[in-house]
């Protein structure tokens, strides 16, 4: 169960990653971000804790968690990585051609 649930914070990082991308330049919103995702990572082994291990707190579940979000990085974080790069590029494209336009101008102004 840790290593499923290593593996879909494995995702969420991958997309909090790609969000963080998007506002490279604004510390506070990237500092946001990586509270939020060590928020929600330690509410799952939280919750992982006391569901599944009568609230013990035992090396195997972080070790799971370590293994999924390992293999998570390996295969499918290199898929992740070629879409949001891919989507990244055409978002600054479009912004790009947005800016040129005559009613951006005139709000700019």
């Amino acid at each position: 169960m840790s290593a499923g649930f290593g593996f879909l914070l494995g995702v969420l990082f991958d997309v909090i990653y790609f969000l963080k991308l998007l506002v490279k330049r604004n510390i506070i919103i990237s500092n946001i971000f990586n509270f939020l995702f060590a928020l929600c990572y330690g509410l799952v082994v939280l919750l992982i804790t006391i569901n599944f291990n009568m609230g013990q707190f035992r090396l195997f579940v972080l070790i799971g968690f370590l293994i999924g979000t390992i293999f998570e990085h390996k295969t499918l974080g290199k898929l992740f990585a070629k879409i949001f790069l891919w989507l990244y590029n055409k978002l600054c494209k479009a912004c790009c051609a947005l800016q040129k336009t005559k009613l951006v101008k005139k709000i700019l102004k």
